[in-house]
């Protein structure tokens, strides 16, 4: 049986060569090709680059933009920019970079020094080769006024995130350009910045902050222009004349969450829970007396707004107490959930009928104070 398989074998053979047939050579095309893993592309690493150095402005502007009412130029081996009404629109000034990678260090240190009547608000964004950007947290300090140059601290570890104009991740590997604003969203600021240099750090190794327990906010002993800001042209702040009190007059603030703020020297919350505000109201004709909500934001921008508090502010000539504690109430609800870190809190916001009917009147505030729950315990009985 075994001879006639191999017979028929070979018989198919010769025919197939009878009949001028042929069998052709099998190829494999890239279809049959296993693919290799590639490592996904990455930038240089930060701390590598020029020993981590982004600018130390000894050489031209060529890489920095500006925008309309910012104006750029060196002055000796310093970044000199003019800022003229510049704030409440977000308008940004910054620099491409070439691509580096910041999973090592996560920060920036920032040398610089201010010159006008009040100090500003500096916000750094980071933005990747895609153009997303790092603005779902604002990375954010407080400058004062001065002569002297001092190193401030941006901190992007765990805000690798974009908010607007939509929720992205932002890629911490390759890092393409920053974005530095002036008041973002706050009153129009005209002044002076100078930056001396800007370099890429570890986030482990920034200077620790040991925040106090409690203390004066503020007693408006000076104007509040100084130190606050409004984020609304509804709203408007003024000391009032040969008097310790700040006047915040409300036209149609609420529906929209307008709010006024300031930065504070860090505060441990875990020490002292509880803010004091001793405030009286003035209500336009036909206005109800408004509700005065407070959050608190820790060092990286995280605000404790999951919690609604608030106290309606009773009007009348007497100044009154009104205490908000925030015992247990250290979470953010928006733009996302997050734990804020009660013993780091660096700024205060307050809105007048936040979400509510628009308030026309003035709210008179004449001590914010943060307190001791044995205190708070004492004041209120």
């Amino acid at each position: 049986m075994m001879k006639y398989f191999k017979l028929s074998i070979v018989l198919t053979a010769l025919l197939a060569q009878g009949c001028g047939m042929h069998f052709s050579k099998p190829e494999l095309d890239h279809s049959a090709q296993i693919a290799l893993y590639q490592e996904p592309e990455k930038g240089v690493p930060a701390l590598e680059f020029n020993k981590g150095v982004i600018d130390d402005f000894s050489g031209e502007l060529y890489s920095w933009w500006g925008s309309d009412g910012i104006t750029l130029s060196r002055k000796a081996d310093t970044f000199k920019i003019a800022i003229n009404n510049v704030g409440s629109m977000y308008v940004p000034f910054g620099r491409e970079i070439s691509s580096l990678d910041f999973t090592k260090n996560n920060a920036i240190r920032v040398r610089m020094r201010t010159e006008g009547k009040i100090s500003p608000t500096i916000r750094i964004d980071i933005k990747d080769n895609l153009g997303r950007t790092t603005n779902s947290s604002a990375v954010q300090s407080k400058v004062a006024v001065g002569q002297d140059y001092k190193d401030f601290y941006f901190n992007y570890k765990d805000k690798w995130k974009q908010g607007w104009p939509d929720n992205q991740v932002v890629d911490p590997t390759l890092v393409s350009a920053i974005m530095i604003f002036v008041n973002p969203g706050m009153s129009d600021w005209t002044g002076t910045v100078y930056i001396d240099e800007i370099v890429a750090v570890d986030a482990e190794l920034i200077p620790k902050k040991v925040g106090s327990a409690g203390g004066m906010i503020d007693n408006f002993d000076e104007d509040p222009s100084s130190s606050w800001w409004t984020g609304s042209s509804k709203l408007a702040m003024e000391k009032v004349a040969d008097k310790d009190i700040c006047k915040i007059s409300s036209e149609g603030a609420g529906a929209n969450y307008e709010t006024f703020g300031r930065t504070v020297d860090q505060l441990d919350f875990t020490k002292a829970p509880v803010i004091r505000i001793r405030a009286r109201v003035e209500n336009a004709d036909g206005f109800e007396n408004p509700k005065l909500r407070v959050d608190i934001k820790d060092k990286d921008g995280r605000t404790a707004n999951e919690f609604d508090m608030r106290n309606t502010i009773v009007a009348g000539t007497e100044f009154k107490d009104y205490f908000y504690d925030f015992t247990g109430k250290y979470s953010q609800a928006w733009p996302d959930k997050q734990a804020v870190n009660p013993k780091e809190i660096e700024a205060i916001t307050l809105f007048i009928n936040a979400g509510g009917p628009a308030y026309n009147g003035a709210l008179y505030i004449e001590e914010i104070e943060v307190i001791t729950l044995e205190k708070y315990n004492q004041m209120k009985k």
